[in-house]
C-alpha cells in the first residue's frame, strides 16, 4: 500500500491506497505534529483502527507546503518505515510541461492537483479550496499558471482580527440572499463573494481555450462552495489521487 501525506497550512491529510482510486483518509490539525515519534504514534493508531499494519506500507509520497515540518516527516519515514519515499515537486518526466517562470515555486499540492487530471484530460481548471484558494490551469497538457486568493477561513479570520466589532463566524453554505444580522452578513459576503470571485476568474481563464476545459473543485472546504461554483466536477480526493499518480510516474521513470 502507498501512504500519502498532504501537509497543508491548516490540516494534514493522510491517505492510504492500493490503486489510487479508493482511499482510507484521515485529517488532523497541522499544529499537532512536533516530532517524528509523535507522528508515529498518531499514524500507528490510525492504521490500527482500520486493521492495517504499518509493514503493509511499501511507499510514501509527501506533498508539503509547510517547510518547517518537512524534517519531522522525513525523519518519520527514515526511522519507522524505511521504505521508498518521494516529495512532490514540479519536475521533468511527469507528462506535464511547466510553462511558468519558476517551476520550483509551484506548491506541491498544486503539482499533485495537475497530475490528478492530466491523464484524463489535457485541458482543465482545478480550484482547490483550502487555507488559500488556488486555481491551476492545464492547457494542451501544459501547466500555464493560475491564481491564488484567500481561503474562506482565512478571509473570515482576517475580518475578525482587523476589525473592532466583527465576530468570528462558522462557515457553511448560506441560503439567503441578504443577511439579517452581522454573522449572516459576514457568512454571505465571504462564501458567496468568494464563489463569485472564483466564477469570475474561471470565466476569464476560459478565454484562452478553444474547447471548454473540465473544471474540478477540491479541497477541505470545497463542499461549502459546491452549489455556488459554476459547471464543476467535485472530487474531494483529487490531491491524493495526484500524489499517487506522482508515485506511479516516478516509478516509471526509474524503471
Amino acid at each position: 500500500m502507498v501512504l500519502l501525506i498532504d501537509v497543508g497550512n491548516t490540516n494534514v491529510v493522510f491517505g492510504l491506497t492500493k490503486d489510487g482510486n479508493n482511499f482510507e483518509t484521515w485529517r488532523l490539525a497541522t499544529q499537532k505534529f512536533g516530532t517524528e515519534d509523535e507522528l508515529f504514534v498518531m499514524i500507528s493508531n490510525l492504521l490500527l483502527h482500520t486493521g492495517i499494519k504499518m509493514d503493509k506500507v511499501k511507499a510514501v509520497v509527501i506533498s508539503s507546503v509547510v517547510p518547517a515540518l518537512n524534517y519531522v516527516f522525513q525523519k518519520f519515514v527514515e526511522k519507522y518505515l524505511k521504505v521508498e519515499h518521494h516529495w512532490v515537486e514540479a519536475c521533468d518526466g511527469l507528462g506535464v510541461v511547466w510553462n511558468v517562470k519558476n517551476p520550483s515555486e509551484i506548491g506541491a499540492d498544486r503539482v499533485a492537483n495537475v497530475l490528478a487530471v492530466v491523464d484524463e484530460t489535457k485541458d482543465a481548471i482545478v480550484v482547490d479550496v483550502g487555507t488559500a484558494i488556488t486555481i491551476d490551469v492545464l492547457k494542451s497538457g501544459c501547466y500555464e499558471g493560475g491564481a491564488i486568493l484567500p481561503g474562506l477561513a482565512t478571509a473570515a479570520y482576517s475580518l475578525f482580527e482587523k476589525t473592532a466589532k466583527l465576530p468570528q463566524v462558522d462557515l457553511y453554505s448560506p441560503v439567503d440572499i441578504l443577511g439579517k444580522d452581522t454573522v449572516e452578513n459576514i457568512r454571505i459576503g465571504i462564501v458567496k463573494g468568494t464563489a463569485h470571485a472564483i466564477n469570475g476568474l474561471v470565466k476569464d481563464i476560459l478565454k484562452i481555450y478553444i474547447n471548454p476545459p473540465v473544471v474540478y473543485l477540491t479541497g477541505g472546504q470545497s463542499v461549502i462552495l459546491e452549489k455556488f461554483v459554476e459547471h464543476h466536477k467535485l472530487l474531494p480526493d483529487l490531491t491524493l489521487r495526484g500524489m499517487y499518480n506522482y508515485w506511479l510516474k516516478k516509478c516509471a521513470s526509474c524503471s
